[in-house]
């Protein structure tokens, strides 16, 4: 349908109709489409016209298709004529037809059932037959074991290998011939099928114990490759667990023999390898990788089992955590005693199979290190809090002396003991290695913690003479947390490398990788550092502001006092610069050059912005004085003559006024400053607003001095 309205193709129509007449062989054609996209070609009355002449052009298109084939359809109804007889005389051959078809195929099938059912009975027979011959040949091996064992059985003889061999091949036999016999194996073959292998393993016993007891290398060889031969090797080592290991341990591991022992527990366990090299030798030498016989592994199937097993049971209290010194030396001398185990075995194979056996497992989950930790824990971490709890004693602080090259306040010194304690011999497992480098992360947090509270703390001083020192308690406090941070901070690569000896080979940890772990803790002790220097240089400036308001007491010294003109400082300026210096003279060793070097540029920046503030006010305040005085001046002088107020100028320029002494006390003191500052090896382009206060003073009082003038302006 769809090929043919591809083929057919719709008469033209009219030019100017409203739409096109492709969109009527559309497959997707909707008259609500078709509406919707012409409603603006026209009104609905044009589009019903221009429809009703398309439709009159597809009627005379069609009336003209069916003239030009109506013969064709007039043949087609004449050969139509006679079909249904045509049709009805071969139905009744073609349903014959199918009936024998039928009949043909229930043949075939009948007969490739009988086929079938016939291969099937010979298979069952073949079956029969075999389960026969099977049965025949148990019968056999069962009369071949009986006269094989029962000589043995009635101590007729001792014990021969070459029939142990035999017997072994005969049970062999037997074993795989029982699995065919089916139905035709009764329940009393199979009881003494199974009574003749007991027996065998019986004698295998008797003489596998017998070789071990000669110390016979070749009769024990010769037994063990039985027990291989029949599959028994488990049997084997089971022997030696029950027979020889058992009352051995029994006597070794108990609780009255730890007790005794005076070695304790590493007694107990030299004498139970004692047990390897006394009797088992032969058998490592034999069953190891390189040995004569493969599929043994006495020491971890009979020994170990047995040694963990008793331990469990006969000694269970090596496992206990309550006492952490002991169990930290009870757990490792069982890793010396599992490390010596490893050596016995000496093949890698060997000793991954060791370790992933049930009962090692079992034995390393009993040691309870999560319970030796969290008591290891409560006392490292008790230690640190005690003394980050207790209250700063401000007095004994005070008279103590303070060293650069150790911590002086005792959290940090537990602080750095208590991380030491993690990592030393007597507390640290390896096997807890993550643990304690948390535990380590956690004490740098918690003295981390602690400074910040140190840093709020506000000391009272003793007594009124010692408030009157330059350096307060406080200013002590904050250098002597300074100095601890910073020794703190040089202590942590020590930490690293520390851990890093002490980590496990296994985690193959490098130095840069535990270094990372302690970015946030170096980044915090920066932090402390950073905020503790802020404090120290608003502490000292605090100290040496009230100074710097003096300045503008300079006036007064001079105003219509008649001073001598000042060739040294006034009294404040050293006073204003004694806090610096003393911090400098006291702890220059404690914080270090660079960093007392950048903290009294701090200082001296802040103080000299106050100072500048200070001179310019004075120096203004003096400007407008004189400015003042010298208008009353002119006031009263204003009916001298020219000449008169010539030489009353030239007068007044040949002395020194007060205004003029007062700028140059202000230039001896800013002088002064500019000195001692340069002193401690600062520079003036280092110290804001310092190079522009030289100037200011420079310019109130017109004299320009060098370096040499200055030394002279000051003596």
């Amino acid at each position: 349908m769809a090929n043919a309205r591809e083929l057919f193709s719709l008469p033209a129509g009219p030019v100017d109709l409203c739409f096109d007449k492709n969109e009527f062989m559309k497959k997707t054609f909707s008259v609500d489409e078709f509406l919707h996209e012409n409603r603006n070609a026209g009104s609905l009355e044009i589009i019903r016209d221009d429809l009703g002449l398309y439709l009159k052009v597809l009627r005379s298109a069609m009336i003209e298709l069916i003239n030009q084939d109506y013969a064709d359809f007039v043949d087609l109804s004449a050969n139509l004529i006679g079909l249904d007889q045509q049709i009805d005389s071969i139905v009744s051959p073609i349903e014959k037809l199918k009936e024998e078809v039928l009949s043909v195929r229930a043949a075939l099938e009948g007969a490739m059932k009988d086929i079938s059912d016939c291969l099937e009975q010979k298979k069952t027979l073949r079956g029969f037959k075999k389960s026969l011959q099977s049965l025949a040949k148990v019968r056999a091996a069962l009369l071949k074991l009986e006269s094989l064992l029962k000589p043995v059985d009635d101590n007729e003889r001792e014990i021969s290998p070459t029939l142990l061999e035999r017997a072994a091949l005969e049970a062999i036999q037997l074993q795989f011939n029982v699995k065919f016999c089916g139905e035709f194996l009764n329940q009393e073959q199979l009881d003494s099928a199974d009574h003749w292998k007991n027996s065998l393993l019986s004698q295998m016993q008797t003489y596998f114990l017998k070789m071990l007891e000669d110390k016979d290398v070749e009769g024990l060889e010769r037994c063990l490759r039985i027990y291989c031969t029949l599959d028994e090797c488990r049997t084997a080592e089971e022997v030696f667990k029950a027979e020889i290991v058992s009352p051995y341990m029994n006597r070794v591991v108990s609780e009255s023999n730890l007790q005794n022992s005076p070695q304790g527990l590493t007694g107990i366990y030299n004498q139970i390898l004692d047990f390897v090299s006394l009797n088992m030798k032969l058998l490592l030498d034999l069953t190891k990788k390189n040995g004569k016989v493969k599929g043994y592994n006495f020491v971890v199937n009979s020994f170990w089992t047995e040694v963990e097993r008793r331990m469990e049971t006969n000694m269970s209290s090596i496992f206990a955590p309550g006492n952490p010194e002991s169990f930290y030396q009870k757990y490792q001398c069982t890793l010396e005693f599992l490390e010596r185990i490893e050596l016995i075995l000496e093949d890698p194979d060997e000793v991954a199979n060791f370790k992933a056996h049930p009962q090692y497992k079992s034995f390393q989950v009993r040691w309870n290190l999560p319970v030796y930790f969290q008591i290891r824990f409560q006392e490292i971490g008790s230690n640190l809090e005690k003394v980050c709890t207790r209250e700063l004693d401000a007095t004994k602080f005070f008279n103590q002396q303070i060293s650069a090259s150790q911590f002086n306040l005792l959290q940090f010194s537990i602080a750095l003991t208590c991380i030491s304690n993690c990592w030393q011999e007597g507390i640290y497992l390896p096997q807890l290695f993550h643990r304690f480098i948390k535990l380590t992360l956690q004490l740098l947090s918690r003295i981390t913690i602690w400074i910040d509270i140190a840093i709020m703390i506000e000391p009272t001083l003793p007594s009124t003479e010692q408030q009157q020192e330059s350096v307060s308690l406080r200013l002590k406090l904050l250098a002597t947390l300074y100095s601890d941070v910073s020794n703190l901070s040089r202590k942590i690569p020590q930490i690293v490398n520390l851990i890093h000896d002490r980590a496990p080979n296994h985690l193959a940890l490098s130095s840069a990788q535990l270094d990372d772990l302690f970015f946030d803790n170096k980044s915090a002790l920066a932090t402390k550092q950073n905020r503790l220097q802020t404090i120290i240089v608003q502490e000292l400036v605090q100290a040496s502001i009230p100074f710097v308001k003096q300045v503008s007491d300079i006036p007064r010294l001079y105003r219509k006092t008649n001073r001598d003109v000042p060739s040294r400082c006034c009294q404040y300026m050293e006073q204003l610069l004694q806090p610096g210096k003393s911090f400098r003279e006291r702890y220059q060793s404690m914080v270090g050059d660079e960093r007392l070097k950048e903290l009294l540029v701090n200082v001296y920046s802040n103080l000299t912005t106050s100072y500048f503030q200070a001179v310019e006010e004075a120096l203004i305040s003096v400007q407008k004085t004189e400015e003042s005085l010298r208008r009353l001046k002119n006031l009263r002088d204003r009916n001298f003559t020219n000449q008169t107020n010539t030489t009353s100028s030239s007068s007044t320029t040949s002395t020194m006024t007060d205004d003029d002494k007062i700028r140059l006390q202000l230039q001896v003191d800013v002088i002064y400053y500019v000195q001692e500052i340069e002193r401690i090896g600062l520079a003036r382009g280092e110290i804001e607003k310092l190079p522009e206060l030289v100037q200011m003073v420079e310019e109130a009082t017109k004299i320009r001095v060098s370096s040499q003038q200055q030394s002279l302006v000051q003596s």
